[in-house]
């Protein structure tokens, strides 16, 4: 629900490089959203109406990168 609840997505992984991405560009981050030291986990509090859409990570180490599938989010508001 918009402005009352926070989302915590996470990607497990054993990858030296993490980076995360909303509706398939570069997630710019907020004021909202933070990332766990090892960037593996992104968490957005409270969540808005912008927030609303697909969300994937990629991981990396030097030999290859592979990118998770995209969750979708979906906010209801009032």
């Amino acid at each position: 629900m918009e402005h009352k609840d926070s989302v915590v997505l996470t990607c497990y992984t054993k990858a030296v490089s993490t980076q995360w991405f909303f509706n398939g560009m570069n997630l710019q981050l907020t004021e909202r959203m933070k990332l766990s030291w090892n960037d593996r986990t992104l968490t957005i509090d409270p969540i808005i109406r912008k927030d609303a859409g697909n969300y994937q990570c990629e991981v990396s180490n030097p030999i290859s990168s592979a990118a998770s599938v995209p969750v979708e989010l979906d906010v209801k508001y009032q």
